[in-house]
């Protein structure tokens, strides 16, 4: 009987997920393949020496100063897509979504971290990348000079975040950032690694 109990549970949970996925369709609201000379006017410079070259978002050091898609706000609920690498030894990878856009030392919004702290931890935070909630993966093998394929997906309070297809961290958030209230930016981020971008896509999850 415990058994059939767990059985039912677990498919009711199954439909649960399926059903509330189901209720959504992918509306893309803004793509960049960087096939062009300059960055350009939809990005926001804080420093650092972003550049395109290529066809890809290049930058070698930039010290936490970011480079945010100003021109476009990310929906509440949405799907994120990107293509990754770095060619240093130490990897160190990162990326932040639903920040504010603003200058900060240690993380905007929800920071993505692929091979951070000398290629040893990943990991999602909340407004600062050193947060005791962190969700971390330790010691994942990441390699220099290999591109990765990234996907992020926001519904409501949960984030899960892919990585060649299988899901690579998940955060729960209870207290989640709002579009609303200002925490809406795309930015692509680096401390002192080679690391290259490039084929952003951004999709609103939307009702059916």
């Amino acid at each position: 009987m415990k058994l059939l109990s767990k059985t039912l549970v677990f498919l009711f949970s199954l439909f649960f997920v399926f059903a509330c996925s189901s209720e959504k369709k992918l509306v893309k609201i803004f793509e960049d393949d960087f096939n062009r000379a300059e960055i350009g006017e939809n990005y926001e410079i804080q420093g650092g020496d972003w550049q395109i070259s290529d066809g890809k978002l290049r930058c070698k050091t930039a010290k936490n100063r970011n480079l945010v898609l100003k021109s476009v706000d990310l929906p509440q609920n949405a799907v994120i897509e990107l293509t990754m690498k770095s060619n240093s030894d130490a990897v160190d990878v990162k990326f932040n979504l639903w920040g504010d856009g603003k200058i900060h030392d240690h993380g905007d919004g929800y920071s993505f971290i692929m091979g951070g702290w000398n290629n040893r931890i990943s990991v999602i935070s909340k407004l600062d990348e050193h947060e005791k909630k962190r969700a971390e993966k330790r010691n994942a093998s990441l390699e220099k000079g290999k591109e990765y394929k990234i996907k992020v997906e926001r519904l409501s309070n949960k984030i899960k975040w892919f990585v060649n297809g299988e899901l690579f961290l998940e955060y729960n958030d209870e207290t989640p950032l709002k579009v609303e209230n200002g925490y809406s930016k795309l930015s692509f981020a680096n401390w002192k690694s080679d690391v290259e971008f490039d084929d952003l896509k951004i999709y609103s999850l939307e009702e059916k």
